[in-house]
């Protein structure tokens, strides 16, 4: 079944980690104490698919951060620090992966994949680097 982009809006919370999950966000350079913040941290996703245009709002640690790329083209994110890092989005079976070959402007290349394990449920799957491990975020 392909993933459905639309099926993501609304309000989700991180649910479990891999063991190894610190040390994949250490890897992309996301400090310990906001990592503690993120796990703790509801957070409204608001995304939609029109032909080959994703739009997406995320409201996240009182920033909101609004994005629209083309899928399947490399296009410039914000993202939750404020960053902008260049990124590729496609629909893969029932995944929607990002890919970003820069992620830290030192050559990081880093790859999410997200599935819906259950109407409730998305487990991500990130590799940056040579390091990959996984959440699961469930719905509010």
């Amino acid at each position: 079944m392909p993933f459905d982009v639309a099926k993501m809006s609304g309000k989700w919370k991180f649910d479990s980690f891999s063991d190894n999950y610190p040390q994949v966000m250490d890897k992309m350079g996301v400090p310990s104490d906001r990592f503690e913040k993120v796990r703790a941290t509801e957070f409204p996703l608001d995304i939609s698919l029109q032909g080959n245009v994703m739009t997406s709002k995320l409201v996240y640690l009182g920033k909101t951060i609004e994005n629209s790329l083309t899928m399947g083209e490399e296009g410039e994110e914000n993202d939750t620090s404020g960053k902008k890092r260049m990124v590729t989005y496609t629909l893969e079976g029932d995944c929607l992966v990002s890919v970003y070959p820069d992620h830290d402007g030192k050559g990081l290349p880093v790859h999410t994949s997200r599935h819906f394990v259950d109407d409730d449920t998305i487990r991500m799957t990130i590799k940056a680097g040579d390091v990959e491990g996984w959440a699961l975020i469930k719905r509010c």
